[in-house]
């Protein structure tokens, strides 16, 4: 199989992937692996950040965790670039270029790391995380290499924009069946006190309301207790 038949067959596994709704966790675990996979490199690791820190979300083997807790605590390197730059951040020798992140450069290249590459997750501007790619010999990033991770990237991002959308829009359902159901419970309880005690439906709302608020309950509580508890303000 020749590199460009590798990388195609790994986009459209991945797009297969997707088809099948996964969790975050999964899919980017799935995107580090594919990743690493499409450009034959020794590990990848996918984090996120919050707080200004990046969180290793996805990580192929032992040696990206390594790598993700020295950039936890050196809090510099190529992830760290690329975060900031929304750009990305190659390195073909990490051996010529470990002073440029002291500290970090020297830890990485005792793990075993001889080049790496990091590209960042972004969305409408805004960075989300990096990818980071790890190689244990010397290699250069084509500008074929990083399209390929950007395609994953691009793919991987475009999915949680969807379903955040998505998860949005069924919040709104659940809170507006919420309100409906509240609604009618409350109308049930309106109707059972304005006929018991012979009172407009306005005037056993007030009771209603008025109980609630004695109490400090929650008004479709108190209709709840009304209907099926047997309450009477």
């Amino acid at each position: 199989m020749t590199d460009q038949e590798r990388a195609f067959a790994e986009v459209s596994g991945f797009s297969a992937a997707l088809a099948t709704i996964p969790s975050t966790g999964d899919l980017l675990q799935d995107l580090a692996q594919r990743s690493a996979a499409a450009l034959a490199v020794r590990s990848t690791g996918v984090f996120l950040v919050r707080e200004g820190e990046l969180h290793p979300v996805g990580v192929l083997d032992g040696m990206a965790a390594e790598l993700a807790d020295v950039q936890a605590q050196e809090r510099c390197g190529p992830c760290f670039e690329a975060l900031r730059t929304v750009q990305p951040v190659t390195v073909p020798d990490l051996a010529r270029d470990a002073a440029r992140w002291p500290g970090y450069g020297e830890r990485v290249l005792e793990l075993g790391v001889a080049a790496t590459a990091s590209l960042p997750l972004h969305f409408n501007g805004e960075a989300l995380g990096t990818l980071g790619l790890y190689h244990n010999a010397p290699r250069p990033w084509s500008a074929t290499d990083l399209a390929c991770v950007r395609v994953l990237i691009d793919m991987a991002v475009g999915y949680l924009a969807v379903a955040a959308d998505r998860d949005r829009q069924r919040r709104v359902a659940e809170q507006l069946q919420h309100a409906l159901d509240s609604r009618v419970v409350i109308e049930q309880a309106k109707g059972m006190l304005a006929a018991e005690r012979r009172i407009p439906t306005g005037e056993a709302f007030e009771l209603l309301r008025g109980y609630a608020r004695h109490h400090r309950a929650k008004l479709r509580d108190t209709a709840e207790a009304v209907v099926d508890g047997g309450l009477r303000p």
